[in-house]
């Protein structure tokens, strides 16, 4: 090689190094349009370049284009094999592109190469939590905490891997150590959350109200602690309404609320309907969506589904192929959400989640559509005056009983509900007593639900029909903690430990409706409800027996057990609920004959008639609509 072609080279290299080193300064300055253009300039004469490549990964990473991010990242691990920063961040992209479980390679080589990399261990754990391993989560996080005890995320995340195979006891130990660490980490909400789920509501409330002392615009521990109200049978519903009504002088006047609404006023109109959640999954709030979007009259409505699901599955997929559009919008700034909105020009925009988890209430707020409604997901007011109406029916919301509500009711026909029978379900079983000789009472209920009260009057039950056993299944009684808590209940209540048998998590959904093939007779829990649960009871042949409240959280079993024709399963009173208890467990072939046709009954009950209930919330739709048009408003 002659000195001046040398020379050229040399000079080559210095003005690449030049460049990349100017591309790295743009890249850590967060100009990550700039640095791309550099370095695409760049790739196109040094194509074997890692630090280029891996340079076009991050910023294609962080701009979204996750494919694109992945195939930069292979690309410099071919002139670089086996660097760690390399390996990670192609972890990083193939997360970002939803293939987990390459991820999880990456970041184990990584953990692998260099054991106290940080956040590796962390994304390898989290990588298990997705994919539903969660021992081997639990494992890669406790692995990750030996090189980084002092971190409060990684004492917060392992919480909520705990919490979710059931370890509460474990979970609430993990998460105070994270507040311990670091008080001004956001996990008041998570360890709240805990709490409720051991029933100590009380508790409960004083983390998130000091969560919101140290973070007063949180508006995640605001719904949490709103949500547990709901659970609390000291608390009126006066009280509820006074704490909902708060959220909402707090969080109901954004700056930036749409004063005008450009939509065509034609009264009667094909109406475009949003409905809003991050439920459209395999989640309770999907058994009683699905049927009103199979059953909607698209002559009179065009559907639109905003989904906020984080990680879709085959639930979600059926669901998304009943709306007529489709919208991804987990992870949008509520600004994105509303442009989205207002760009489809919705006229009714439908929240299905109220106050329960990974609401966008504060989009909602800034009033994107011009009626807006909540219905479905949560058993109490939003708070909101941004939206204007509820659906519900006049059981469950009766008529001059005190409307708690910031929404104008509008009480449907029959049940404000509509349910998706189950796709699975075994055949109904016969009746347990029949071969046992005695009464077998449940409840697969939220373990929150079942609180002291619901155990004293449930021991009365169990003690007034004479040889009677109590299942209680939920995936929080795998804890052992829990177990002895809730045996200690029965006891003081004077049912000894071989009448009350506690079933945790079950591996399978077969082994799940399985189970209730040893159920009798359900008992359904208060203030608090059950709605699924229900009507998964029910479908499979056992009746519910509830108990009437003083709110809607505590008439929703009346409202389903009236809805099929079950009002003798309805009491007023604890009382009431005792002897109603004890009949109808006398009725050995009453209970017979009733499980028998119960599916039949359930599925020919207007509980399971989607046309008609389509009609029913289209006339509701259509009436709030006039309104808006007569009122003339924007």
């Amino acid at each position: 090689m002659s000195r001046q072609n040398f020379r050229q080279m040399a000079k080559k290299k210095i003005l690449l190094r030049s460049k990349i080193k100017k591309a790295r300064a743009l890249l850590q300055a967060d100009q990550l349009a700039e640095a791309g253009i550099l370095l695409e300039q760049i790739v196109k004469t040094e194509r074997r370049d890692a630090d280029v490549w891996l340079m076009l990964g991050i910023i294609s990473g962080k701009q979204g284009q996750h494919a694109r991010s992945v195939d930069c990242l292979r690309k410099a691990l071919e002139f670089r094999s086996g660097d760690i920063q390399i390996l990670y961040n192609l972890g990083i992209a193939l997360r970002g592109s939803g293939n987990v479980e390459a991820a999880l390679g990456a970041f184990q080589k990584v953990v692998k190469l260099q054991p106290d990399f940080r956040d590796a261990g962390a994304c390898v754990a989290d990588a298990y939590s997705t994919l539903g391993r969660l021992d081997e989560s639990v494992d890669a996080f406790r692995e990750a905490l030996i090189y980084q005890p002092g971190s409060a995320e990684l004492h917060s995340n392992l919480g909520s891997v705990l919490q979710a195979k059931g370890l509460v006891d474990e979970a609430v130990a993990c998460y105070k150590k994270a507040l311990q660490i670091n008080p001004s980490l956001p996990s008041y909400d998570s360890l709240g959350s805990a709490l409720t789920g051991q029933g100590k509501f009380d508790a409960a409330l004083v983390v998130y109200r000091e969560g919101l002392r140290r973070q007063p615009g949180n508006v995640r521990v605001f719904s949490n602690l709103l949500l547990t109200l709901n659970y609390m049978p000291g608390v009126t519903p006066e009280g509820i309404y006074e704490e909902h009504c708060r959220w909402g002088e707090r969080h109901g006047n954004p700056p930036k609320r749409i004063k005008s609404h450009k939509n065509q006023r034609g009264p009667d109109r094909r109406l475009r309907v949003g409905y809003v959640s991050p439920d459209f999954r395999s989640h309770s709030v999907a058994y009683f969506i699905e049927p009103l979007l199979a059953s909607h009259h698209r002559e009179q409505v065009e559907v639109f589904c905003y989904s906020l699901v984080p990680r879709p599955d085959e639930t979600t997929e059926r669901l998304r192929a009943r709306a007529d559009h489709w919208r991804e919008i987990h992870g949008q700034t509520n600004q994105q959400i509303v442009a989205q909105v207002q760009t489809d020009q919705i006229d009714i925009l439908v929240d299905l989640t109220g106050h329960t988890a990974h609401n966008i209430l504060t989009a909602f707020a800034r009033k994107p559509a011009p009626v807006q409604v909540t219905w479905l997901g949560y058993p109490a007011t939003t708070g909101l005056p941004a939206i204007d109406y509820r659906l519900s029916d006049a059981i469950a919301d009766p008529e001059g009983e005190g409307e708690f509500y910031t929404e104008e009711l509008v009480r449907l026909p029959d049940c404000f509900l509509c349910y998706q029978p189950l796709r699975d379900a075994p055949p109904v079983e016969m009746l347990p007593a029949a071969d046992r000789g005695y009464i077998t009472f449940g409840s697969f209920n939220n373990l929150a639900k079942i609180t002291p009260a619901v155990v004293a009057l449930w021991s009365e039950v169990v003690k007034a029909v004479p040889d009677s056993r109590l299942l209680i299944k939920n995936p929080s009684l795998t804890d052992p903690n829990r177990r002895a808590q809730y045996c200690q209940l029965f006891r003081s209540h004077g049912i000894s430990d071989d009448r009350v048998e506690l079933l945790g998590h079950t591996p399978t959904r077969e082994e799940h409706l399985a189970l209730y093939g040893r159920l009798d007779i359900g008992l359904d829990t208060f203030p608090y409800n059950g709605t699924t649960t229900t009507c998964e009871a029910l479908w499979m042949g056992v009746p519910v027996l509830t108990l009437t409240g003083n709110r809607h959280a505590g008439r929703v079993g009346k409202s389903l057990l009236k809805c099929i024709g079950l009002d003798d399963w309805v009491a007023d009173s604890p009382e009431q609920f005792i002897a109603r208890a004890t009949d109808l467990a006398a009725d050995l072939v009453g209970l017979a004959v009733m499980r028998q046709g119960l599916r039949d009954r359930l599925a020919a009950s207007p509980l399971c008639d989607s046309d008609a209930f389509a009609c029913k919330v289209e006339a509701a739709y259509r009436g709030m609509w006039h309104r808006w048009c007569d009122a003339g408003e924007n």
